[in-house]
């Protein structure tokens, strides 16, 4: 038998055998190592596109947000300017209509044979309803709801297309001129210290104690005396402190720093072109001007329209021209219950009927029972709050329409101080909606005012856009 070698290859072992068959086991079944390295570095190459795109759009982004407000931004600006054009053209239309209802009131109301006929009447009564018509695609109904006509109609004269406007109308003679300031007497009229009086009325109330309470935006503290002090020096002529309890120049000199100030100026010591004056003055700030700005005007005569005064006005005239029986009706704690409730009764009384003649308000405060409104007196009497509805008639008082003097004694009378004559001049706000844009116009407008033999009568004093 032949000898075996244990070295030979014939004989590799089991240990042999079984590496060498992991070896080529391993070969068939596993990937080479070139093949591992080009998928890792495909794997690596999807990852930076991904990272490159995500960047793109990060830096796309802002641009095309931008891009679309911007586009948005425009459109909608093309749309407020085409808006604003067609709310300026409403605008001015509603202006022409409203010289219409001025040269209404001039030529018809204003006429004696129309007042003895029909009686006193004012387009501010009427201006708001008749403008509705125009301003507003259902205004004609609401007109001929109100006074029982037909008015179908009239629905093709309103505006179409998303506009509309409102009309405001009120008479100046109904306000308190404070251009008067600078009058210290006028015959029987002594028109400083019946405005005076009337500014301290109106700022009499406890609900605007706060005004006169708090700091100003100069850290100073202004009563109520101070404020109408200081509007009286920046108005009248002279250079001498007006003393408010005494309603009369005293000997101190005006000293307000007017010209101390960062952008000094001087006092006007003049009549003022416009209410926004009274900015300038010691001690009136915004706030004291959103209280009582609307109760004052710079326009119209220095005695009181009694068919359109506030009830401060008609009350200070009530004091002027009452009789010495009734003069106590006036004095002290009466003024306010007693004087007041009549001058408010009068402001309901002449809502549908104006006074013609100042003998018509003579008879009204004498016996205001006679003159309720009798549908005020409709109601169920079954009803337990029925009497405690009905209006309190306040007690009347006599007045005199001719002051005088005798025996070294002197009356006043309602001729002095007050008032009937159709009105001449007029504020006007007009509201304008047309889409998203809203105006607001502003204007004064004296139908009497003469400007030429061809042109006629009427002019506009007073013009703002807001």
């Amino acid at each position: 038998m032949a000898a075996t070698n244990p070295n030979s290859s014939q004989d590799l072992g089991p240990e042999r055998s079984e590496g060498v068959g992991a070896r080529g086991g391993g070969a068939e079944r596993g990937p080479s190592r070139g093949s591992s390295k080009k998928n890792l570095g495909r794997r690596g190459q999807e990852g930076v596109a991904i990272l490159m795109v995500l960047i793109a759009l990060a830096i796309l982004f802002p641009f095309t947000a931008s891009f679309n407000y911007k586009a948005r931004v425009d459109w909608q600006a093309a749309v407020n300017h085409g808006d604003e054009v067609r709310a300026r053209a409403v605008q001015r239309g509603a202006m022409q209509l409203s010289v219409l209802m001025f040269e209404l009131q001039r030529m018809v109301f204003n006429q004696k044979q129309f007042r003895d006929m029909m009686g006193a009447m004012d387009i501010t009564m009427l201006a708001p309803y008749l403008m509705s018509i125009f301003g507003t695609e259902d205004g004609a109904e609401g007109l001929g709801a109100l006074v029982g006509v037909d008015t179908t109609a009239l629905n093709e004269l309103a505006l179409d297309g998303g506009g509309s406007f409102e009309v405001r109308l009120e008479a100046e003679s109904g306000k308190l001129n404070v251009n008067c300031l600078a009058i210290e007497k006028d015959g029987e009229n002594t028109p400083r210290a019946r405005v005076t009086e009337t500014l301290e009325a109106l700022m009499l109330p406890k609900l605007y104690d706060p005004l006169f309470d708090e700091e100003k935006s100069d850290g100073e503290r202004y009563n109520r005396q101070h404020v109408l002090q200081a509007i009286v020096d920046y108005i009248d002529d002279d250079t001498k402190r007006f003393d408010a309890y005494r309603l009369r120049q005293s000997s101190q000199d005006e000293r307000y720093g007017y010209t101390e100030l960062h952008d000094p100026y001087q006092s006007r010591d003049s009549r003022l072109d416009s209410i926004l004056e009274l900015h300038l003055v010691e001690a009136v700030d915004d706030d004291w001007m959103a209280a009582f700005g609307s109760e004052l005007t710079v326009y119209g005569g220095c005695k009181v329209n009694l068919n359109f005064a506030s009830p401060e006005q008609i009350a200070q005239v009530l004091r002027h021209a009452v009789s010495g029986a009734d003069r106590w009706k006036t004095e002290g704690d009466n003024f306010l219950l007693m004087t007041m409730p009549l001058s408010n009764f009068v402001i309901e009384s002449r809502e549908f009927n104006l006074f013609q003649k100042l003998e018509d308000f003579k008879d009204l405060v004498a016996k205001p029972d006679q003159f309720v409104n009798p549908l005020t007196l409709l109601g169920d009497e079954s009803d337990n709050d029925y009497a405690a509805n009905l209006p309190k008639v306040p007690d009347g008082m006599e007045v005199r329409v001719n002051g005088g003097s005798r025996n070294g004694q002197t009356w006043g009378g309602l001729k002095d101080v007050a008032t009937v004559e159709p009105e001449r001049i007029y504020r006007i706000e007009v509201i304008t909606t047309v889409g998203s844009v809203r105006k607001r116009l502003t204007a004064v407008y004296d139908i009497q005012y003469a400007r030429s033999q061809s042109a006629g009568k009427g002019a506009w004093l007073y013009y703002r856009e807001d």
